[in-house]
This record gives structure tokens, sequence and C-alpha cells, in this order.
């Protein structure tokens, strides 16, 4: 019996590849994308981290399948340093990351919460280091430091803001109370110069109606607190940023002005249910101002179609983008969102990045599926001077539906807005804000039954000066199955049989380098 083997495709199911294939130039001296490039993952991604180093370049970083992880640094003109592969049995991404001059290290946290995982990796040559222990005790983390044979994790436990020190070396781990009570949250944590933990912590103090049974709690109170502790987490100094008015300070991002001064700002929730934008100015690790702006003032009386429905506190949440600094200058801003379950069909052209990679048997017929979906609305970017004045604000729409919680616009040194809003990036010049350049990584418009295939920005951020990270992506299909054809009369196909055909499912990924400035 003689047999004619035809083959269709063949790739390797676990294998995952970089490449730096560039497939887009600038188009025209100001503005543009600079450069794309393209990643292709086999196997089944389930996420991705995008970590832009200022002029240092970029990490990317994907967990390709099951067991295994794909993390590689590019340069600037996103030209591949080096990449690494490593053993990865951690179905979740990373509870957080920490990163200095020489490295950067991630945390793993097992599903259960006692057993952790940290990744080191150097940012020279990507020589890695994978340290494990245990946490036994009632601790949730929220971020953590590094430093040499240590780790200290920052989070809360029953009494409030805590530390989990734990030595490598000793392998001995103490629970250190970071004197914060009441219902803590961490907000950031990093190390200075000086090799302090410096942090931002958002405080709920508790009060009960009935004080000695501990029934009929309340919050009488909230605000953020500005920290510095030494490497064995004991508190040096700290600096609240009070309520004032009945405002109450809830969220905080900081931005370093230089060596003197520094900027926070986050959310604030006020008394009647209202809430905004704080500003507040800390000077040699004091608080001298904060500065409250309702969202009314900031986005202004057509900012929302439901207004009354945007002042409520929980109709919506509020993502905050990167801050930037520039001429004396703070550009603050961020988008509002909604999150619930959604049954979305996967090829729906309003949902943008639900996970359909996982498996090598997709169907190509149209399905729907019940999601975690993130419901983007509008958002701003408004300028502030140090002394936490409002300059100018514009308002921008979304009007999206994601499955990821990552920023979709993002501000740079020139002031110019970048926004991915359904596949598309638009750039908004600085002085106008009107008649945006629009990009697409495709030309194709697609269909109902073609839109997964088509090629779509999803997020973008601030990288460094004028220039913006954008990351994309799309799904595509091979066929990877050797099929042997006989001349013998085939026997008859039972009714309502047909043939399976295996395929491998590659998820591409796109970055593009976005030059916004020179208008």
């Amino acid at each position: 019996m003689k047999k004619h083997t035809f083959i269709i495709f063949f790739f390797y199911s676990l294998y995952c590849s970089i490449s730096n294939a560039q497939i887009k130039e600038a188009v025209f001296a100001g503005t543009g994308i600079v450069k794309t490039i393209e990643i292709e993952v086999s196997g089944s991604p389930s996420w991705q981290k995008i970590i832009p180093l200022k002029k240092d370049g970029l990490l990317f970083f994907v967990k390709k399948d099951v067991t295994k992880a794909i993390i590689a640094k590019f340069d600037i003109d996103l030209n591949k340093i080096w990449e690494k592969e490593i053993l990865l049995d951690v179905e979740d991404k990373p509870t957080s990351y920490f990163l200095d001059n020489e490295k950067i290290s991630f945390l793993f946290r097992e599903s259960r919460g006692m057993y952790y995982q940290l990744y080191t990796f150097s940012l020279n040559d990507g020589t890695f280091e994978n340290k494990g222990f245990e946490l036994r005790e009632f601790f949730q983390d929220q971020g953590f430091v590094d430093y040499k044979d240590q780790i200290l994790l920052a989070g809360n436990n029953q009494t409030g803001g805590s530390f989990f020190n734990y030595s490598f070396n000793n392998d001995e781990g103490t629970l250190i109370s970071a004197d914060q009570n009441g219902r803590v949250q961490l907000q950031e944590i990093n190390l200075n110069k000086h090799k302090q933990i410096v942090s931002l912590w958002s405080v709920k103090e508790l009060g009960y109606s009935n004080e000695k049974k501990k029934k009929g709690e309340f919050i009488k109170n909230a605000y953020v607190v500005y920290a510095t502790y030494d490497l064995s987490g004991k508190l040096i100094h700290k600096s609240p940023i009070q309520s004032n008015a009945g405002n109450f300070p809830l969220t905080a991002k900081m931005i370093e002005i230089d060596s003197v001064t520094k900027i926070v700002s986050g959310v604030y929730q006020s008394n009647k249910g209202l809430k905004g934008i704080y500003v507040s100015k800390l000077e040699h690790e004091k608080t001298i101002l904060t500065k409250f702006y309702d969202y009314k003032k900031i986005i202004g009386p057509t900012g929302f179609p439901d207004e009354q429905k945007l002042s409520k506190s929980a109709a919506y949440n509020f993502l905050a983008a990167q801050m930037i600094t520039s001429k004396k200058q703070i550009q603050i801003g961020g988008c509002f969102y909604q999150s619930s379950l959604k049954l979305t069909a996967n090829n729906s052209p309003d949902f943008v990045g639900f996970d359909i990679y996982g498996s090598n048997n997709f169907s190509k017929k149209p399905s729907k599926q019940l999601n975690l979906a993130y419901n983007f609305q509008n958002g701003f970017f408004a300028t502030f001077d140090l002394d936490g004045n409002l300059l100018k604000n514009h308002n921008v729409e979304l009007k999206q539906i994601s499955s990821s919680l990552d920023e979709p616009l993002a501000t740079n040194q020139a002031n110019s807005i970048a926004i991915c809003e359904k596949g598309k990036l638009s750039i908004y010049k600085p002085l106008q804000f009107t008649d945006p350049l629009i990009f697409s990584l495709s030309k194709e418009n697609g269909d109902l039954n073609t839109t997964q295939y088509i090629a779509k920005y999803r997020n973008v951020r601030n990288w460094y000066d004028n220039f913006f990270i954008a990351d994309g992506s799309r799904i595509k299909f091979e066929v990877a199955k050797e099929l042997s054809v006989s001349k013998e009369k085939p026997s008859r196909k039972k009714k309502g049989q047909s043939q399976q055909i295996a395929t491998n499912v590659k998820k591409i990924i796109y970055l593009s380098k976005v030059l916004s400035a020179g208008y």
C-alpha cells in the first residue's frame, strides 16, 4: 500500500521565539511610529508584562505555557539585548516586582499563599536566580524590596501595616510592625539612594458604635502616610497626608521632583460621597500643602454622560496613569472604569484582549464565555504647578471593554496624549486637542468572524522623554499534523463525523516605539 504524505505545517507547540523584525518606520518628523517589532509566542500564553526602563530600554515577560516563561530585554531601538527561558510552574502572574539599577525581582505566590518564589534577573545579561520561602502566619503581601540576601515583604495582618523580613542565608523570617494601625493598604515601596525604604500607605482608622464588644464597625478617619524605614523594617520617619474639610485621601502615587521636593497624588472621597483628585507637596519629607479637586472641576460638566453616577462612590473606579514632570509642572491623569462579569463573544470587536489562546483545538465558530470585564468610559489629564494649582486639563473618551486592567492612555514630557481605543492608537497634539493622529497595526477592518485574527493595539505607556511604548496583539492558527492519504477507497464516513485537524495557536505580540513631539 503506497502512501502519499501531505505536510501542511509543523511547529513545536511549546516553542517560543522573539524576533526583531521591523515592520514600520517613522512616517514624518515630530510624531509617528518609529519602529514596531513582532514577538511570536507558541504554546498557551496566559499573561504578559511590559516594564519600561526609561533610557535603559524595556523588559518583556510572558508566561508561555504551564511550566515555562520567557523574559527578554530590549534597548531603546527595540533591539533584543538578551533573552532567557525559565521553568515557572506558578499559574498566576507575579504579585509585584522590585527594580533597582542592577536587577529586577519578581515575586510569585502559590495559590494558597503559603509558598513564595522569588526570581531575580540581572539587567546587564539576564543571569537569574530562583529562591523560595514559606510564610505560615496570616499576612497579605502587597509589595516588597530585596537587598543582598534578604527580602522584606510589605503588607498587612490583623493589626495593620506590617513587614515580613526573611533572610535566605539563615532561612528565617520575622513579622514586624510597620507602625501603621487600622485598615492599611500599601500604595508604593522602593529603596532610595541612602538604602532606606520609602513607602506610601493608605490608612483607614476604624471606630465601633459598641467599643467594648467591637461591634458596629465604621471608618472614622482616612489618610495617606509617607514613611521611611531602615532595611530591617524599623520606622525612621513618617508624615501623614491628612483629611481636610471632610475630604479623605484614599490612594497615592509619588513622583520625585528633586532631592528636596516630592509630589503625591491620588483619589480622595468626601464625607458626602463625592470623589476627586488631591495633590500634596512634600519638602524635606514633611507634608507642606494638600489641595483637593473634585472630578467636576477637572473633567468639566460634559466629561461624563452620567455625571450624577460619576460623583457617587460606588459608580466608577479610577486607574491612575504614570505621573510626568516637565518644566516645573506635573501631568496627572488616568481613566475611569467599572468591573463586572460579562458574557462576551470571542469575536466581538467591542471586547479587547480576552484570553482565547489557551487551546490548540480552538473553535473558529463564534462562542461566548463569562469573563471579568473592565468597562473603560472616560479619562483625563490635568496639568498642575508644583504648588498644586490646576493650570489646564483635557478630557478623552474611551468607551471600550477590556479583559485587562492596563493603562489605555498615557502622556509625555511634551504634553502629548496617547490613547488606545478599540484597537487603534491615537496621538493628541499637546497644544490643540483636536483631530488626533490615528495609527493601526493592520489596514484590515475585519468582521465578526475575522476580527480576532487582526492585529490591534491594546495598551500604551510613557517610556522616556517624548516617547511612548504601545503594545498590541493578534492570534494566529497553524495546522500542525501530518496526514497520510491512502489510494484505497476510504471507508464510508458516518453521518456527522468530521476529521479533526490539530493546530497550534500562536499569540503575535507587537511593540511599537512612538514619538510625539515637535509640533
